[in-house]
């Protein structure tokens, strides 16, 4: 079927701050991809999913193929194991209702939103609290791409390097149709929130809490953990249902929403109010109670009901507390709370050559988000972000609530604290969020780089594919033969 040429259209992503013009198209089958990609072989071509993401990792193509169409759900067994085929537009909302309603299967691993399409939380790596990301757990993945002679082709990869590849493509890899994933059978996860004197004590909590994330607040600089851990399936009781439907209308009215309105009105109000509100956030949570829920509901969030933009960064957990430390002057010295760094933390910035600059910084940014933290742990992919990782990495999740047109601040502090981190503890970037480093500042991180480059170029010999982003963080620069 010849799909008919879409007129340009201006494309928004959620968080404000990436737009463009583009030929959107919606293609309903495989068929339709192949016609698309046959017609289009001399323009630069990106997959759109669901735009949760704040990097410019879909922008300015000149045809944008969003499969909002293509959603089907197939759980299927395979030599005993159970899986679940996913059309590449399907929302992971989508997904969790029909699996849920048909079977008695969910995935073993979650973002933080379910907003997000399948094949855009795939193509970047997303990850839920504890386990690895949902990358890990693709075993097959079908991709329209082109063959040697520029012909549009479907492949399918189930093994080796190319599948290792596809689990995280970042769009490279070609125009995904469908992914299979394992699933595990339906589990709840307890939850308790507690509040920790240091680092270490949170650490230690992992070793029977597993699925545990924490927060830790500036200024304060107080820590807050919430201990999760798999319980199985246990039988409900009347007061085990009232207790979790209460909790989740406070999660939803007193965290999703007066909390973040808190945020925004702190932030308006100016520099006093934020560190004042901060003050208090530790105090907007039950603690000491135990939360039984489907593990849907209490691993994720919505706080997409406002609009924010995220930078999230990957540590090892042995330099962790490193990380933690340089987090804290970097803020404080951003904020005027203090005059000048540990001596310790000074001797390093000045090693990488970034102290002067930061002492030109000295109060022109006060972040007014906690700082989040989830554990991820080693994954069989290529490029994510937890790829030929040794040990458990530890995400670092840095907010904003300000406004799009009032984000320089933040950017600046985004990208020092970017540069710092990447130069002294070897922090990696999440790909799908803000994302202010070069490929030259990235690729020794990735032992497989050039293996992932490869395989990229090989499904795109022509450079269909690629864009801005992938010549800023792959090297992959636009250019068609």
């Amino acid at each position: 079927m010849q799909t008919p040429s879409a007129p340009l259209r201006r494309v928004v992503n959620f968080g404000g701050n990436q737009s463009w013009h583009t030929r959107r198209h919606e293609p309903a089958s495989e068929a339709d991809v192949l016609d698309l990609l046959n017609r289009h072989r001399d323009d630069f071509i990106r997959a759109l999913g669901a735009r949760h993401s704040w990097s410019d990792i879909a922008a300015g193509a000149d045809v944008s193929l969003e499969s909002s169409r293509m959603t089907s759900v197939e759980p299927f067994v395979k030599d005993g194991s159970r899986f679940v085929r996913v059309g590449a537009g399907c929302t992971l909302q989508k997904l969790l209702d029909l699996l849920h309603a048909a079977t008695d299967q969910t995935l073993p691993t979650l973002g933080a939103i379910k907003k997000q399409t399948i094949a855009g939380a795939v193509s970047t790596g997303t990850h839920g609290s504890g386990l690895q990301s949902l990358s890990h757990f693709v075993t097959n993945v079908r991709v329209a791409a082109y063959d040697s002679a520029g012909r549009a082709t479907i492949f399918e990869y189930q093994s080796g390097d190319e599948l290792r590849a596809a689990r995280c493509g970042l769009g490279c890899m070609g125009i995904i149709l469908s992914v299979d994933l394992r699933t595990v059978p339906r589990y709840k996860v307890a939850e308790t929130v507690r509040n920790h004197q240091n680092l270490n004590d949170i650490l230690h909590v992992y070793m029977e809490q597993p699925l545990t994330q924490f927060v830790y607040t500036p200024y304060t600089w107080k820590w807050q953990a919430f201990e999760r851990k798999a319980v199985g399936w246990p039988p409900s009781s009347p007061i085990a249902f009232v207790k979790s439907r209460g909790f989740r209308i406070f999660n939803l009215v007193g965290v999703d929403v007066l909390f973040h309105l808190g945020i925004l009105a702190s932030r308006l109000a100016g520099p006093w109010a934020i560190k004042r509100f901060l003050s208090c956030a530790h105090h907007l949570t039950i603690k000491q109670l135990e939360r039984v829920d489907d593990a849907d509901r209490v691993l994720t969030v919505k706080h997409y009901y406002f609009c924010h933009e995220e930078m999230e960064l990957f540590v090892g957990e042995s330099r962790l507390a490193e990380a933690v430390k340089v987090l804290r002057s970097v803020t404080e010295l951003f904020a005027a709370s203090a005059k000048a760094v540990p001596a310790g933390i000074e001797q390093r910035l000045r090693a990488i050559g970034l102290y002067d600059e930061l002492l030109a910084y000295r109060g022109q940014y006060v972040q007014h988000y906690p700082f989040f933290f989830r554990r991820v742990m080693p994954e069989e992919t290529l490029v994510s972000m937890a790829a030929s990782m040794t040990e458990p990495s530890y995400s670092i999740s840095i907010f904003t609530y300000d406004r799009p047109a009032r984000r320089n601040q933040y950017y600046t502090f985004c990208s020092f604290l970017a540069r710092a981190l990447n130069r002294l503890v070897a922090a990696r970037l999440h790909w799908g969020k803000h994302f202010p480093l070069q490929h030259a500042d990235i690729a020794p991180l990735y032992p497989e780089m050039e293996r992932f480059r490869a395989l990229c170029q090989r499904n795109d010999p022509s450079g269909v594919f690629r864009n801005r982003y992938t010549a800023r963080v792959l090297g992959l620069p636009p250019g068609r033969s």
